[in-house]
């Protein structure tokens, strides 16, 4: 997907940043997709869509098709207005992460920490472990 978008930033005449803009993404949003570190989100995507009106969704989320629509070449994104209506469903909210139990864990001579591991005066404040049972433990350095 990060080709397909390279060719229509290029494909619009736009620079990474102005693209970025035109979206409404942090630059570094598409630098980072771009550079291959990120994969876009489906939020990405749907701001690409909005501004984007004239390009193939099924191009840009597939690679199959154009890159830019036409009749001939619909998608089964593409709705019309009225099929693109609000729906009144009730909204149904996301599950809520189940709270974490929090034990702290003291160091003690025999756990030896070198914590002068950062270039200059950086130095480690606070580790946190998180485990798979939902606890986790904080380390503080003396």
């Amino acid at each position: 997907m990060k080709n397909r978008i390279t060719q229509l930033i290029n494909s619009e005449g736009l620079t990474s940043s102005k693209f970025a803009d035109t979206i409404g993404v942090q630059r570094s949003s598409i630098s980072h997709i771009l550079s291959g570190r990120n994969n876009p989100s489906l939020d990405l995507i749907q701001k690409i869509i909005a501004n984007f009106p004239q390009i193939n969704v099924d191009w840009l989320v597939s690679g199959k098709g154009e890159m830019y629509r036409n009749q001939e070449n619909a998608s089964l994104f593409d709705l019309t207005e009225e099929e693109n209506q609000v729906d009144e469903s009730p909204v149904i909210q996301p599950a809520q992460p189940p709270k974490l139990k929090k034990e702290t864990v003291k160091s003690s001579a025999d756990q030896h920490i070198d914590m002068n591991v950062f270039k200059g005066n950086k130095r480690i404040e606070k580790v946190v472990v998180f485990y798979t049972d939902k606890t986790f433990s904080e380390f503080n350095p003396a």
